[in-house]
Formats: C-alpha cells, structure tokens, sequence
C-alpha cells in the first residue's frame, strides 16, 4: 500500500470557513488518500462535545460527507498496527517524550501499511520511526 494518511487536524482544517490553502492544494494534489478509524473517533468526539446549534449541525454533516467519500480507505486498527504502536510508545518513552494511544494507534496504522501521515502536529510524531509530511508549511 502507499499514499497518505490524514491526521485529525487535516480532515478538521477543511471544515474550517476559510481553510489553509496549502492543505487544499495538498488534499487535491496528493496520492491515494487513507483515514484511520482513530480520526473518525476524534472527529466524532469533537462534534459530540459541541452545543446544540447550527454550527455543531453543519460540521456533523460536513465530516459525514467526507467519511462517505473514502467509506473504501478507512483503515482499521489490527494487531499488527496495535502491536508496533506498544513499540512506538516504549521507543519514544525511552528517550523522554510522552506519546499518546490514539497518536501511537496512528502511526502504527500508518507503518504498517507503508503511509506517510500527514499531520500539522509533526512534533507529537518525531520520536516515531514514521514518513511525516505537514501540509500547512
């Protein structure tokens, strides 16, 4: 497999009233495009934390809608990508950093299907040894 998998704050920038350009050049110009099934779980929580109201309306759909489009390239977490976010976790505690589960779940999706992941949260990733590419610079 190759290509890219998109972060959280990828998917959530183009919902954004006026987006970063570079990341919609980006998302336009990029490979085969992949999601984990953590993304879908952020995004989610994110838009259930939201009061009531059009704004929590309109993301719910917009995310819903963009889920739809790459129903195909969601990616699931297996044992094999739970099994290289443990290694990824230990690595980066060893040398002092702190990596989060869902970020560890992530990046061992992203190994092991041979992705980069795009992120804007380069820094939450460095310890890993993962392809990173920030679309917003």
């Amino acid at each position: 497999m190759s290509g890219i998998l998109l972060d959280t704050n990828i998917i959530s920038e183009i919902t954004r009233p006026q987006p970063c350009v570079k990341v919609l050049e980006f998302l336009s110009n990029a490979p085969e495009l992949w999601i984990s099934v953590l993304t879908l779980h952020e995004l989610e929580y994110g838009i259930a934390r939201l009061p009531k109201g059009r704004r929590k309306d309109s993301l719910g759909q917009a995310i819903s809608d963009f889920v739809t489009g790459y129903q195909d390239y969601i990616l699931s977490v297996a044992q094999e990508e739970a099994l290289q976010a443990a290694q990824f976790r230990y690595m980066a505690e060893k040398a002092g950093k702190t990596v989060h589960l869902a970020d560890a779940l992530i990046a061992g999706t992203a190994k092991v299907n041979g992705l980069t992941l795009a992120t804007r949260n380069i820094s939450d990733f460095e310890p890993l040894d993962i392809a990173l590419l920030n679309p917003f610079s």
